[in-house]
């Protein structure tokens, strides 16, 4: 069994998605992969989980450059969902480089745990690991 039941990639970089899946696999860090090609079909498969009664994703990887819906665009709509129903995920922001405003920017969601950069590494997911707020 793995660290978390179930994790979420929401990125448009399908080697991104490749790797970060079998990291995630090798590691033994999450026992289900779900993964979105961008912020729009992240929030109506998210939504869907809801409307279906099954718990949203422990972690959600997020992207933020993608088409029709980017990962800021996400996060607004993401924070639109009762609290009662997100309170249990955390977003880590994934980057390909350190941005000074993109970080800020991201410290404004409750919602977003921590800013990780790409590519995600065993040293990533123990990042993650070890910041993950206690329930």
């Amino acid at each position: 069994m793995g660290n978390f039941n179930t994790c979420c990639i929401v990125d448009d970089d399908d080697f991104f998605v490749f790797n970060t899946k079998r990291i995630m696999k090798d590691t033994g860090f999450c026992d289900n992969i779900i993964s979105y090609g961008n912020g729009q079909e992240a929030i109506d498969g998210l939504i869907g989980l809801l409307v279906e009664n099954i718990p949203l994703p422990e972690i959600i990887i997020l992207d933020l450059n993608m088409p029709k819906k980017n990962g800021w665009e996400f996060l607004e709509e993401f924070v639109k969902i009762p609290e009662s129903k997100i309170q249990n995920c955390d977003i880590y922001v994934a980057s390909s480089f350190i941005s000074p405003e993109n970080i800020a920017k991201s410290k404004k969601y409750e919602v977003v745990k921590d800013y990780v950069l790409k590519p995600i590494s065993d040293d990533s997911l123990d990042l993650i690991l070890s910041s993950r707020r206690v329930f």
